[in-house]
């Protein structure tokens, strides 16, 4: 195949990806950069408590102790303060964030969620000096929020939808390299490539500026797009990392299933 048949196919390739999903790429895009900031809109949404009292942090298990007093029990998560004057996040619960999105064994069971033991997915704020519980709130995200991670993570199918956006993460992939191809500048031509020259106008105005802003993010539009299929297909992209912790024995997205042993004593958060 010639350069000019081959540069032909390449644009082809890189034009219908782009029209066909386009907006879908869009979508996954601007979901995925209102996710950047969820925290900080969480908060502004529903402000999280300060602690107040100075001095010698109490133990994880005074701070766990708090927050199943009002939350009981069921699995718990303790995220520590990372500024002064913030407190001890503890949720209890089995509920992600994103909703009740069933995990693929509770999906082979029928897709129900349950929250074991507890209330679902409650956050509690406790003073990590004091010990105090400042308040709680839902830990489920905001209505919009949620609808963000659920987009971005599986455009609102679900648990089989994350394949689907494993697949646009691969035919981003492709976008960008057919991009590459279709940038690289003629010998000689390289000063022009970077930037839209004062002379475009027109169709040659347009074709400068899609190429210009698509080489000045490059790396990052890959970087994010892998990074995208790895997530979404961890299982398939560990084997390409060689060695036996490369090929686990359970699904990475579920993890490895626990099974208690009679007459044994759990540790505790600060074990």
């Amino acid at each position: 195949m010639s350069f000019a048949a081959t540069r032909r196919f390449l644009f082809q390739v890189h034009m219908w990806i782009g029209l066909i999903l386009g907006l879908l790429l869009a979508l996954l895009g601007l979901s995925g950069s209102i996710l950047v900031y969820d925290d900080a809109i969480a908060n502004l949404l529903s402000p999280a408590p300060r602690a107040t009292m100075k001095g010698e942090a109490l133990s994880l298990d005074k701070i766990a102790e708090a927050a199943r007093g009002v939350a009981g029990r069921g699995p718990l998560q303790i995220m520590l303060p990372r500024e002064e004057g913030e407190a001890i996040v503890v949720r209890v619960g089995r509920m992600s964030p994103m909703g009740p999105v069933p995990t693929q064994r509770q999906a082979r069971r029928g897709g129900r969620v349950r929250a074991e033991g507890t209330r679902p997915g409650m956050q509690v704020f406790v003073d990590p000096v004091s010990g105090v519980v400042l308040g709680t709130r839902n830990a489920m995200l905001p209505p919009v929020l949620m609808f963000a991670h659920q987009l971005h993570g599986n455009f609102l199918m679900g648990r089989d939808g994350r394949l689907f956006v494993g697949w646009l993460g691969v035919a981003m992939l492709l976008l960008g390299g057919t991009g590459l191809a279709l940038w690289w500048p003629k010998r000689g031509q390289w000063k022009y490539a970077f930037f839209v020259r004062r002379t475009a106008t027109g169709l040659r105005f347009h074709r400068e500026l899609h190429a210009a802003t698509g080489i000045w993010i490059f790396a990052v539009f890959m970087a994010v797009s892998f990074s995208g299929v790895v997530i979404a297909f961890p299982n398939t992209m560990t084997m390409f990392s060689g060695g036996p912790a490369a090929r686990p024995t359970y699904n990475l997205r579920e993890g490895p299933g626990i099974v208690p042993v009679e007459g044994a004593i759990p540790i505790d958060p600060a074990q």
